[in-house]
């Protein structure tokens, strides 16, 4: 993901610096093994060099490595922005029922995939260079010596290998147990005043218990395999890469086929290609661990590059939907219904309470909990999934972002000031807008708005988004009588298409609208 996502001059100045700070157990090895033969062959001359070379080759080593840890750090900030911005594009293509875990995801498991995959892809793509110039080396001032070593560190790897499939599985187990841990927190957190009115908050910390403690041992289990694979493997990569070449050379010292000097440098250096090694299988483990989050950012990622079709978001005639029926939680709401709507046209749907009114007004903007056997656009057939542009939405429950009362507006769109105070002035919206002005915040001061207020913003909002048809869902549930009667007139008497619910009503209001559907004519009886 560094790779695909980091800019390419900054992971070219990386892999440079890589390379030269991957160099440091070279110039190690050169000075021990240069001192050594030095000391045995008592060539004291030679040692003031030797150290003079070592000073210049380590401080160039020093700003390497400073700069490649600039360069790794600047790495993972500018891919977690990318990713966190796309990954978020991405969640607004589904629906909030397919989100109820997105926050965690965007939290915890999002942190794990910093920690455990950027870091590790660049410690591991370290690690290899740092392996490669190192063997390099090694085999060059002796290769038998240097077989020995390699064929030791064979061990580990095998080791490793076969002991990653435990870590998936438990990393698996994490994930499922933080996402459910997740969402029980935010359903608790959303009922804090009533837990606190009945002075219940034990009871939900109480009941919120059990899956705490599953996390923790989801997460204990995870890092105890974690730690005692790596211990484990440790030991195999000590004994397979150290004790047993090292026995080796020491006999190839004694019969005269290697010096002293050469044996401590590849010494030194077999940290450099082993340990490495090592550090490469631990990483792996990392990986490991967020296999399962790679492929939820990558759906994430493909919807946000998806484009959504659609055709042109109006009609010069008609809109209809032909034999309607809604199920929901497998039960069938109704069925029969034919819907056509003609600009300008103003349709109360009304009918008994578990009718499908909201429903109805759901399923026309996204197609679920029911089908329509034709969707005809002036006579056109169409996709059910071609036509959500036709469509604005305005609900008794209004959606209110943490944001300013501008973009709660206009959801940042760039639109004239004056049109929108124009609207706002129609839905009596001025005072607040006069007082508070449109910088306003809302994710703090929402509350200290009334229902009827935050009702009228989101109905402002959908006129504004100026789609061919307006769907109103109880708009008048949080507006007193008299607001509610000038509002309603207001959209009767403007040039507006709108299909709205309606659940109180008196019968003499149903005749100021060019249509009535009654759902209880459409129930099975």
């Amino acid at each position: 993901m560094i790779v695909r996502y980091y800019n390419k001059w900054k992971l070219a100045a990386l892999v440079v610096l890589g390379i030269i700070a991957s160099t440091q157990n070279i110039v190690m090895a050169y000075v021990l093994e240069t001192m050594t033969n030095a000391l045995a062959d008592k060539n004291l001359h030679a040692l003031p060099h030797m150290f003079l070379v070592a000073l210049i080759l380590f401080l160039i080593v020093l700003v390497a490595e400073l700069g490649y840890n600039y360069l790794k750090n600047n790495a993972v900030q500018e891919v977690n922005t990318r990713l966190r911005t796309k990954i978020l594009a991405g969640m607004l293509e589904t629906s909030k029922e397919d989100n109820a875990s997105a926050l965690g995801f965007l939290t915890n498991d999002f942190k794990l995939l910093e920690t455990n995959r950027f870091n590790a892809e660049i410690n591991i793509a370290f690690y290899f260079v740092t392996v490669v110039i190192s063997l390099i080396y090694a085999l060059y001032i002796n290769t038998i010596l240097t077989i020995f070593f390699l064929i030791g560190s064979a061990l580990p790897i095998l080791a490793s290998g076969l002991l990653q499939k435990p870590i998936r599985k438990a990393s698996n187990q994490w994930t499922e147990a933080n996402s459910r841990y997740v969402s029980q927190i935010k359903n608790i957190l959303a009922g804090t005043d009533s837990l606190k009115l009945y002075h219940k908050q034990a009871n939900a910390v109480a009941s919120n218990l059990p899956k705490v403690s599953k996390l923790e041992e989801a997460l204990c289990k995870m890092n105890l395999l974690s730690n005692n694979i790596q211990t484990i493997v440790g030991f195999v990569g000590i004994y397979g890469t150290f004790v047993i070449p090292a026995y080796l050379g020491g006999l190839m010292v004694l019969h005269g086929q290697t010096t002293m000097g050469v044996l401590f440098a590849i010494v030194q250096l077999a940290n450099s290609f082993i340990k490495p090694i090592m550090q490469i299988l631990e990483e792996r483990n990392h990986l490991s661990t967020t296999k399962d989050i790679v492929k939820k950012v990558n759906y994430y990622l493909d919807l946000a590059d998806t484009k959504e079709s659609s055709v042109n978001c109006t009609f010069t005639k008609q809109a209809s939907w032909q034999n309607i029926c809604l199920e929901r939680d497998k039960k069938q709401l109704f069925g029969g219904l034919d819907l056509t709507i003609k600009p300008g046209e103003k349709i109360a749907v009304i009918g008994p309470s578990g009718s499908g009114k909201s429903t109805l007004l759901y399923f026309m903007m996204s197609n679920k909990f029911g089908t329509a056997s034709n969707i005809l656009i002036d006579n056109q057939k169409v996709k059910a999934d071609q036509i959500s542009n036709l469509f604005a939405y305005s609900s008794q429950s209004p959606v209110i972002f943490a944001d300013t009362l501008w973009f709660n507006l206009t959801l940042g769109e760039k639109l004239p000031v004056d049109e929108v105070e124009q609207v706002c002035k129609q839905l009596e919206l001025d005072t607040m807008v006069e007082e508070k002005g449109f910088d306003y915040q809302l994710g703090d001061n929402a509350d200290k708005l009334s229902g009827g207020q935050l009702a009228r913003i989101e109905l402002a909002r959908a006129i504004l988004s100026k789609r061919p048809i307006l769907l109103l869902d109880e708009i008048n549930a949080s507006l007193d009588q008299t607001t509610s009667a000038a509002i309603h007139q207001i959209l009767l008497d403007s040039n507006l298409t709108f299909v709205e619910v309606i659940h109180h009503y008196q019968v003499a209001d149903l005749d100021k609208y060019d249509q009535v559907i009654n759902l209880a004519d459409y129930q099975a009886k």
